[in-house]
């Protein structure tokens, strides 16, 4: 049997668009077939990979307790107090989600009307619990900060 050019043209084009339809297919996840735990440690990664990328500028959070690697992506951060007014409060952070060797210790405050507020760079590491007296900004940290 012999295949004429249109055959030809017509074969190629069909194979192009199944293979467009199977990458398009690929590309999406049904998230609903995962189950809780496994869409919780999905969502684990995806904001790890989100800090290493640099992709992520700021978060706000509220006081508190955080341990890096569970509640926030492991990596560098510069930590800005959020504190208003009066308001002042502890922020450290130790090892072994709480348990383990004091690394940071400092006495957080609101800024003086004028002033910037409090800033302190901090490293988490897997395990590590970060709590702060004050509600709090984390921005990444991915090199030189120009602002």
């Amino acid at each position: 049997m012999r295949i004429t050019g249109f055959m030809k043209r017509l074969t190629c084009c069909l194979l192009a668009c199944l293979l467009l339809i199977s990458v398009s297919s690929a590309a999406t996840v049904d998230f609903s077939s995962l189950s809780d735990q496994d869409l919780l440690d999905l969502l684990t990664q995806v904001n790890q990979e989100v800090v290493n990328r640099g992709l992520n500028k700021t978060a706000k959070l509220p006081q508190g307790g955080y341990i890096a690697g569970k509640d926030l992506p492991t990596g560098r951060y510069i930590f800005t107090s959020m504190a208003k007014e009066d308001d002042w409060g502890n922020l450290t952070v130790k090892a072994d989600e709480g348990k383990g060797q004091l690394i940071l210790w400092e006495v957080i405050a609101a800024a003086k009307k004028g002033e910037d507020p409090e800033t302190v760079f901090i490293t988490l590491n897997k395990g590590d619990k970060l709590e702060s007296g004050v509600p709090f900004s984390l921005t990444i940290m991915s090199g030189a900060l120009f602002q």
